[in-house]
């Protein structure tokens, strides 16, 4: 109802009739002691109680979901670990890190899941998740963001000549810090760019299709400039950032964390990434 606002379309998506919805409904609303819905012609919006109320009631039913999903698994498996990652790091990191932990902890089942570390901090403090890996830091109480490995963030380009990089500059998010020195690197640039990529691997996409420029990560570059694909451009500042891995510092189960961190080192050493 929330999202579509339609008590017959909330019907027929849930393959109910509408006055099964509104009875659902009505009852929810006596028991909260409130209206969740202020209804009007064309359907009803959510109430000022119920804006507030409704990311409660997402919460409730992720975990709900979640509880659920561990009670199916305890037959078979002694725990179940949530785990998330940036789409960057998933097939170049992350991956390495489950194989580990299949080879390691077969008593451990894993959901993988990608976002913005933002967002899986959140997703920890809240008890939806248990790690992460990701590159935005954010102060979350109750969660620990330990720095993993370094990043480096090269300028490269599409262009047959790299020195026209600059005229199809495609900024990139990534975090103030590095808003700050990308709007000091490229200066008037800042006014006249087309397309600005908060997804970095977007930018690294756009860069096969037309010719342009944008920072990368050198990881992910690499296999492009080997293909002679993109050419780096030499004269541009590198920019280092960290990579953390994101923990509750209170677990639901610390015996899995330890190892589950444990092998994210390992992968981060063996993939010759880790901090000297």
């Amino acid at each position: 109802m929330a999202r579509l606002g339609s008590f017959r379309r909330a019907a027929d998506e849930l393959f109910v009739t509408q006055a099964a919805v509104t009875s659902r409904i009505q009852a929810l609303e006596e028991w909260l002691g409130f209206e969740v819905f202020l209804r009007h012609r064309r359907g009803a919006d959510l109430s000022p109680q119920g804006q507030r109320f409704i990311d409660y009631a997402r919460n409730a039913i992720d975990m709900i979901e979640h509880g659920r999903e561990e009670a199916r698994r305890a037959k078979t498996y002694r725990a179940h670990y949530r785990f998330m990652g940036q789409f960057l790091l998933l097939e170049g990191f992350s991956l390495d890190w489950v194989d580990w932990m299949k080879a390691n902890a077969p008593e451990v089942s894993l959901t993988l899941d990608s976002s913005f570390s933002t967002f899986a901090a959140k997703e920890i403090s809240s008890g939806l998740l248990d790690l992460a890996v990701g590159y935005q830091y954010k102060t979350v109480s109750g969660v620990v963001f330990e720095p993993l490995f370094t990043e480096r963030l090269i300028l490269v380009t599409s262009f047959a000549n790299a020195e026209d990089w600059r005229n199809n500059y495609i900024p990139i998010g990534w975090d103030e810090e590095f808003d700050d020195d990308q709007r000091r690197f490229i200066g008037e640039l800042e006014d006249s760019y087309r397309i600005r990529a908060h997804f970095i691997d977007a930018a690294r996409a756009i860069l096969l299709r037309e010719s342009a420029s944008a920072y990368v990560v050198e990881r992910s570059a690499e296999p492009l400039l080997k293909k002679k694909q993109i050419k780096r451009v030499e004269e541009a500042p590198v920019f280092e950032r960290p990579a953390y891995v994101i923990y509750p510092s209170n677990p639901t189960h610390p015996d899995v964390q330890a190892l589950a961190l444990s092998g994210l080192r390992e992968v981060t050493k063996k993939l010759g990434l880790a901090n000297t």
